[in-house]
């Protein structure tokens, strides 16, 4: 079913919400489940124009203001872009969509991308990228995903110990030391980070589970404060962690070559 170009899927197993615009999960929750696994800001405008906070959308070809393709807005333009259907099939096991971008003339970027989203009692979401030019393409992408918390107080994050970050609100390297809890903004960039990563909530007695392939970086992401599309302390009930292959770890693509990057995710 499409309203105003978002798509609503629903089987006995679990029910999901595609926008699109910005190709972007707005909503994917198991049937019995209390909470959604996403997060989506209350004064979204849904106009097409402005991006969609929540759900997960597209950081593609560039990520955040890299200089790495900065004739591109930030967050490249994948999250402003109106996406193809291509795919939609619903039974009793299973929910499956194929979405598809064709980059516009005015980037330059000799480039298709295709989503493939799965949903059984697990959501499998796959951004593959395509060269199809006669250079290489050289570009850094991010599954922005905004994950519904109790509250930022309540989480703790696991899988992330041991590495090396940049945090980007500094601009300086550290290592972590222990589990992360969000104390204040964060903006970090974990570093070869392949492991899954767990969101432990002790508010909503579960933990979401994100297992990742094709990706060597990790972003988390909380602002610490309300932005434009959030009602009144919004910001607490949601964290951002990222699969993502950003900075030194942006991907090369020889022409006709492709590259996929994969997250699973579940609730326990």
């Amino acid at each position: 079913m499409e309203d105003r170009g978002i798509i609503k899927l629903s089987n006995d197993r679990a029910e999901c919400k595609i926008a699109l615009f910005g190709g972007n999960l707005l909503s994917y929750r198991l049937k019995g489940d209390e909470h959604d696994i996403f997060w989506l800001g209350d004064l979204n405008k849904f106009d097409n124009v402005q991006v969609i906070r929540g759900g997960m959308p597209v950081s593609w070809p560039r990520f955040a203001e890299e200089e790495l393709n900065n004739n591109l807005p930030r967050h490249g333009f994948a999250r402003l872009s109106n996406w193809n259907l291509k795919k939609a099939s619903v039974d009793n096991e299973k929910i499956a969509v194929e979405l598809s971008l064709q980059s516009e003339a005015k980037y330059n970027i000799h480039a298709t991308v295709n989503l493939y989203i799965t949903i059984t009692d697990k959501l499998e979401y796959c951004l593959e990228t395509i060269n199809n030019g006669q250079e290489t393409f050289t570009f850094s992408e991010a599954l922005h995903a905004y994950f519904n918390i109790s509250s930022v107080d309540n989480v703790k994050i696991k899988g992330l110990k041991g590495h090396t970050y940049k945090n980007s609100l500094d601009g300086k390297m550290y290592k972590l030391e222990d589990d992360l809890q969000i104390k204040g903004e964060v903006d970090s960039i974990f570093l070869n980070q392949t492991e899954p990563v767990e969101i432990t909530d002790s508010g909503y007695n579960r933990v979401i589970e994100i297992n990742k392939e094709g990706s060597k970086t990790t972003v988390v992401w909380n602002p610490n404060k309300d932005l434009a599309e959030m009602s009144k302390e919004q910001y607490k009930t949601f964290v951002c962690v990222e699969p993502s292959n950003v900075g030194d770890y942006s991907i090369k693509l020889a022409p006709k070559e492709k590259h996929q990057i994969k997250v699973t995710i579940k609730s326990k």
